[in-house]
């Protein structure tokens, strides 16, 4: 097989939380993800700086921002079906080649003065195209390289990947723009994203690539939309996700505000309660890691977003702010044990025909989190922050338990 075996001697019991890692093709994988996705994180920071350098307008960052959600919102139907349709492997590589382009580019515009604010706006536009058929063929991709018995495993260590950049990456971009300067930072974020190209290029997945069929991509995203809807696991777990980003995830939105006016402790502080959440989730990830092959599924993630939810209403409840940063970390952890299990549990009940759309849609629930934070602050007008984000909390933890006693075939997963 094309996943391969585990090397001789390896002791599984020893080596369970990483046993994915005894794969070659998924040693290659995971090891690629990880410069490209701490290149991404930095490419975060970098474009907002630069923007900021550039017009000094607050109001530009958010439209930076935007010109990248909006062709990856639009967009991920189409990606979804596309790598479907496509070899992954090569499909993949070809959205490194990409990124890494587009990075180049900036960083050479930079370089030579001739940088201007639609320039970074155009290249951000075709980000959010790139990305939306990125993120389903990687997610289309990653059960291919393992046998199936090690996707539980192997989901949560991706993660760890995303999870662990997420926290360092910004810092190195910040760090890389203060000592070479910005143009030189997207070179060195270029440079991430060719050493994923290569690593990416020694895949060899377990199945031949689909071969492209009679029907038009539009009959495609309509198949795989269908399939969504008739199929009640996969529309449960989707529907999860779905509540979890738009009224769970906003409390990120309004945390800024709740730091400032509520627990009064400003920016600094604001930074450790994120850097708080950031490390639950790194923790939450581990767990479900250590824990990949004990099965109960279902209830791990109704479990992991009930408390999500009840976490967010006892932070709202919270005025000390030790307290908080405790609360926060627990928010972490509990969310990402959640999100980690749900992906998990989505790649075990696909079928590889509609592996694509099916986690291109999941991926869209991600970019999502916008409306829900336009949601909370609209409410928060009204009733104040700490309602506004207990009702966020309170709809996250309704949906768990609606769905561990509505849902069998869910909890039982």
């Amino acid at each position: 097989m094309a996943v391969g075996v585990p090397p001789v001697g390896v002791g599984r019991d020893r080596w369970a939380m990483f046993s994915a890692l005894h794969y070659q093709n998924y040693r290659f994988y995971w090891f690629g993800q990880f410069p490209s996705v701490l290149a991404q994180n930095m490419q975060f920071v970098a474009v907002s700086w630069l923007v900021l350098q550039l017009t000094n307008s607050p109001a530009m960052l958010g439209v930076a921002g935007l010109v990248q959600t909006i062709p990856n919102v639009a967009l991920s139907f189409l990606g979804g079906a596309v790598a479907d349709r496509s070899d992954r492997k090569r499909l993949l590589i070809l959205t490194q080649a990409i990124t890494a382009a587009l990075y180049f580019s900036v960083g050479t515009l930079v370089v030579t003065g001739l940088v201007e604010v639609w320039h970074v706006l155009v290249v951000g536009f075709f980000l959010g195209c790139v990305r939306a058929f990125d993120q389903p063929t990687r997610q289309g991709l990653l059960p291919l390289l393992v046998p199936t018995e090690e996707i539980p495993n192997a989901v949560p260590l991706g993660n760890l990947v995303w999870q662990g950049t997420r926290l360092v990456g910004p810092a190195i971009a910040g760090m890389l723009i203060y000592l070479i300067g910005i143009g030189q930072t997207y070179y060195v974020a270029c440079g991430g994203f060719v050493i994923a190209m290569l690593l990416f290029s020694q895949l060899h997945p377990d199945v031949d690539p689909p071969k492209e069929g009679n029907s038009s991509i539009l009959r495609d995203i309509v198949d795989g939309m269908n399939f969504i809807r008739t199929n009640d696991i996969v529309f449960a777990l989707l529907g999860l996700t779905f509540f979890d980003s738009v009224f769970g995830m906003s409390y990120q939105i309004l945390l800024p505000i709740f730091a400032r006016d509520i627990l009064d402790v400003g920016s600094q502080g604001f930074g450790f309660l994120q850097t708080s959440a950031g490390v639950g989730a790194l923790l939450g990830t581990f767990i479900v890691a250590a824990t990949s092959h004990s099965g109960r599924r279902g209830w791990q993630a109704l479990i992991g977003a009930g408390a999500f939810g009840l976490l967010i209403v006892a932070f709202t409840a919270s005025g000390s702010y030790i307290l908080s940063l405790g609360i926060m970390l627990l928010m972490g952890m509990s969310n990402q044990t959640y999100m980690t299990t749900v992906n998990t549990a989505l790649q075990m009940n696909l079928p590889n025909a509609f592996r694509g759309r099916v986690m291109g849609i999941w991926g869209l629930t991600y970019s999502l989190q916008p409306l829900g934070g336009t949601i909370a602050g609209t409410m928060a007008e009204y009733v104040g922050v700490p309602i506004a984000l207990a009702v966020g909390g309170a709809l996250v933890t309704l949906m768990a338990v609606t769905a561990a006693v509505r849902l069998p075939r869910v909890r039982n997963l």
